[in-house]
């Protein structure tokens, strides 16, 4: 094998390393919905919030920073909230941004949400703005549609609008779930401590909150 074809097959894994990490039923998946953390206000796929995410878990990856996925996990259902009920503004923050800067600028901002997230006080819209460096107010406006058509890009937002208040929740982290994307069927009593197979006692979670994160913490009951 040549030099060439060994670096590539190292990229590959790596990268294959990072989407499990954001879908997929491998135990260490975080379950990722795209509704919240890959579509912007439009409804629309942005590669600059999927790329952002991506570089954020490499980084952790690379730096064996086990850590950052308790982390997160821990502070995810806020983090989602926080997303959703900001996507208007976060999308006008990455028009305020040149295009080199988006896919650094969005992974600093998800790094600064978690690390926020951890503490007691109330995260702002303002304070993530601040972090990323943009000065001046940016205002939200949306434009609203006076004609009888359904455009693509309604059709589109109302999708996601509906993905994600029809979705359901981890019941370990209280994040979004896709079963279609990521799902672990987790026992409410662990096997370990006698808990069987009944449906009675089995629940849907994201993989990485059942296998990870939840047998981190013995005391966790849900």
């Amino acid at each position: 094998m040549t030099t060439r074809e060994t670096t590539l097959l190292k990229v590959l894994k790596n990268a294959l390393q990072v989407l499990n990490r954001i879908a997929g039923n491998n135990p260490a998946s975080l379950g990722l919905h795209p509704a919240v953390y890959f579509y912007n206000e439009k409804g629309k796929y942005s590669r600059f919030l999927f790329l952002g995410m991506a570089a954020v878990i490499q980084d952790k990856l690379r730096n064996n920073n086990a850590v950052f996925f308790k982390t997160f996990t821990t502070a995810r259902k806020q983090l989602e909230q926080f997303l959703i009920d900001n996507k208007s503004l976060i999308g006008l923050i990455l028009q305020n941004l040149s295009k080199t800067q988006r896919v650094p600028k969005v992974r600093d901002l998800f790094e600064f949400l978690v690390d926020q997230l951890q503490t007691p006080k109330t995260l702002k819209i303002e304070d993530a703005i601040a972090h990323l460096g943009i000065r001046g107010r940016i205002l939200e406006a949306n434009v609203i549609q006076t004609t009888p058509q359904i455009s693509d890009d309604t059709k589109s937002m109302v999708y996601v609008r509906q993905a994600v208040t029809s979705a359901l929740r981890c019941p370990v982290c209280g994040g979004l779930l896709d079963p279609s994307k990521s799902v672990s069927y987790d026992h409410i009593d662990p096997k370990r401590k006698g808990g069987s197979g009944d449906p009675t006692n089995v629940q849907l979670a994201h993989p990485y909150c059942n296998t990870g994160y939840k047998e981190s913490q013995p005391g966790l009951r849900l």
